[in-house]
């Protein structure tokens, strides 16, 4: 059974980077929206469990992602509020899945949970580049 929902974030992670791939915003904002959802549902479990707060916490952030990454196929324009939106977003994309490393030593998740939350950590900071050099093309749909 865990292995199945492994297998399953995994494809989370990959959705993401198919949209790093294809510069395709829905596709990234898609894998973090996904792979926030499970992230809740598992801490929010395991808070259930063991009502340990730590984990009601791990929840309550990784709804937060799942939230800022709601996927929408608002066009990108290139302007200056929606690179600075992108990049504040983004960047806090990056610090839950920082913090999402510690998820494995607080829980029974399995190790390769860290290496997952490691990749949706820089997977980010990889398209803020994107945005900040101008390699998103402008008035892109999705």
């Amino acid at each position: 059974m865990l292995e199945s929902k492994i297998i399953v974030v995994i494809l989370f992670v990959l959705i993401t980077l198919y949209g790093i791939v294809k510069k395709n915003r829905v596709f990234f904002n898609m894998g973090y929206f996904l792979y926030g959802i499970s992230v809740f549902v598992a801490e929010l479990n395991e808070y259930l469990d063991v009502q340990s707060f730590s984990h009601l916490l791990f929840a309550i952030l990784f709804l937060l992602q799942a939230i800022l990454s709601i996927p929408n196929k608002i066009p990108y324009n290139g302007s200056t509020l929606a690179k600075s939106a992108a990049v504040k977003i983004y960047s806090c994309l990056s610090i839950i899945n920082l913090v999402g490393i510690l998820v494995p030593y607080t829980s029974p998740a399995p190790e390769i949970t860290y290496y997952l939350h490691a990749a949706m950590a820089i997977f980010p900071m990889v398209a803020v580049l994107m945005i900040l050099t101008n390699k998103i093309p402008l008035s892109k749909e999705g």
